[in-house]
């Protein structure tokens, strides 16, 4: 079990998430205001934690494995879970849904368990994790919940959405002063470091807000809420072995790999009219299990 130590640190988490279920009980918010603080920390908290973090790292030329391995872990889980969903015959618009709950790693939730087990240095790294995820998660998983649903994706659209990314911008301003040394004061990016942590907490809130009571689940939503950090886990697994990561980077590799389902996975049913049902369902349990789960692998990373 995790230690207590462990558990304090990661009681903010709990706390976030059972705030969001208070207000949606007692019907102070409901899915606009989730939706309208997804975007405040996409636009302001992500990048202050990146800043905060990343322009102290040292950087090795380990760092650059991270991103990839993101990137690897999103590219090869995709054929495998097209072909689960046409094997379970699931309608198209479910079988869209199911197959980017599958893809989209909800990262932006693990970044408080990486502060609590290693601090800014494993938040640093896990911004470098991130980046390879958004644009694979922009780019090919955007196209695909396209092709699922009403209509095609546009490559102005996909290069659009990239480019409107607020946390790459930030993470590649990050690098540029890391490496020629001009940073701000230490009290500024450790302020910029502690509000990022603060608003990365409001993605909890925000899933405390949409969650739904599991009434029985769909076959398709049991396959992605159980997939989504098994097969990450287990291309993770192999990715540190063949480049020999050991660690830190070891450890961010497969913590983000076993990160629940994305809140983009809502959205792009939104947008592309895959079904929303299926999508909330995936996001909501995949983050319920994350919190029994997540501690454990904690745990167990060291």
């Amino acid at each position: 079990m995790p230690d207590g130590t462990l558990l304090l640190r990661l009681a903010p988490v709990l706390a976030a998430f059972a705030a969001g279920l208070a207000l949606r009980r007692l019907g102070l918010a409901g899915p606009p205001a989730a939706a309208r603080l997804i975007a405040l920390v996409a636009n302001l908290g992500l990048p202050a934690l990146v800043l905060g973090t990343v322009t102290r790292l040292p950087l090795a030329p380990s760092v650059a494995l991270l991103p990839l391995a993101a990137a690897f872990i999103v590219l090869a889980s995709a054929p495998l879970a097209l072909a689960l969903t046409r094997a379970l015959r699931l309608g198209r618009r479910e079988a869209g849904a199911v197959a980017t709950g599958i893809l989209i790693m909800n990262l932006a939730v693990t970044y408080p368990f990486a502060d609590a087990a290693w601090g800014a240095e494993g938040v640093a790294l896990l911004a470098f994790f991130d980046f390879g995820n958004a644009c694979v998660v922009l780019t090919l998983v955007y196209a695909l919940a396209a092709a699922h649903g009403r209509a095609g994706a546009r490559a102005g659209e996909v290069a659009r959405a990239l480019l409107r990314f607020p946390p790459a911008w930030a993470l590649a301003a990050a690098v540029a002063m890391n490496l020629s040394g001009l940073l701000p004061p230490a009290p500024v990016l450790e302020g910029l470091r502690l509000a990022g942590i603060a608003g990365v907490l409001l993605v909890v809130v925000a899933l405390g807000i949409l969650f739904q009571p599991p009434r029985p689940p769909r076959p398709g939503v049991v396959l992605a809420v159980a997939l989504r950090p098994a097969l990450g886990l287990a291309l993770a697994a192999l990715w540190v072995a063949a480049w020999e990561l050991e660690g830190l980077a070891r450890a961010v590799v497969l913590l983000g790999a076993a990160a629940p389902a994305g809140f983009n996975t809502l959205v792009f049913a939104g947008l592309h009219g895959l079904d929303r049902e299926a999508a909330a369902a995936v996001v909501s349990l995949s983050f319920a299990a994350a919190l029994v789960y997540l501690p454990l692998l904690l745990h167990f990373l060291g």
